[in-house]
């Protein structure tokens, strides 16, 4: 029991950990991409909730797929972010698609609908998207994988789950009121305003970063330069906590 506290509080910490800062910038870009989308954190967190264990299970408690070179999961996660900087950038470009494949030839009622159907499947992959490419420096993450899954795939799993869930609800946190704060300006709202323009650099980035490996190389650098560190904060805890044998 007293570990999966320590599950629930690491999920929190982990934000302020520099492994997360790949998370944050998309999290909170596609979550303000459409400000009036009030589902659209939901969505993008749920799908996150569900890739990441799913990958942590099968990536890094498993050898399933060992034989994967990882950089087909950097290029899974970096292609999905940075398409979608391309129709954020370019707003007018699905409905060209969709005119070229016949989806609009009905009504601009179909228009409206297809619209809402590839919103919510871009929200979705965005929250998929980063699953594979998740890694945490929380030494709390580490033992769950390395140590209590395989000797107690049940017990390793609530913990996983505990940690992954606050980890998510913080991440909500973030991007509610983050969307809350866009809603109100109305410099944000011109889908063809600068704001957009920004969101969609700022994923391009962050996908290229993860196909090239970028981003850990800054992560190492923040870690490296002594930060406010939170692991040290989880491994004086985790030592006062008993671990299954």
């Amino acid at each position: 029991m007293a570990l999966i506290i320590v599950s629930f509080l690491a999920g929190v910490l982990t934000i302020l950990a520099p492994c997360v800062l790949p998370l944050l910038p998309v999290i909170l870009g596609a979550s303000a991409d459409d400000a009036r989308d009030r589902y659209r954190p939901y969505i993008i967190i749920v799908s996150l909730w569900v890739s990441v264990m799913i990958f942590s299970i099968l990536l890094k408690a498993t050898t399933y797929f060992i034989a994967v070179d990882p950089i087909v999961w950097k290029l899974f996660s970096g292609v999905i972010l940075i398409v979608f900087w391309v129709f954020i950038l370019f707003p007018n470009l699905w409905k060209q698609i969709s005119g070229g494949f016949g989806f609009t030839s009905n009504s601009n009622t179909a228009l409206q609908k297809s619209g809402q159907k590839s919103g919510v499947l871009g929200s979705i992959l965005v929250g998929i998207s980063l699953g594979p490419v998740f890694s945490s420096c929380s030494p709390t993450y580490a033992i769950i994988l390395a140590v209590i899954l395989p000797t107690s795939f049940l017990f390793g799993l609530v913990n996983l789950f505990a940690y992954v869930v606050w980890l998510g609800v913080v991440l909500l946190a973030i991007a509610l009121l983050g969307q809350k704060f866009i809603a109100k300006a109305k410099w944000a709202a011109d889908p063809k305003g600068w704001f957009k323009k920004v969101l969609g650099v700022l994923f391009l980035f962050v996908g290229i970063a993860i196909i090239s490996g970028f981003d850990k190389v800054i992560e190492t650098k923040i870690l490296d330069a002594g930060y406010f560190d939170v692991t040290q904060i989880e491994g004086k805890i985790l030592d006062r906590v008993e671990l299954p044998e």
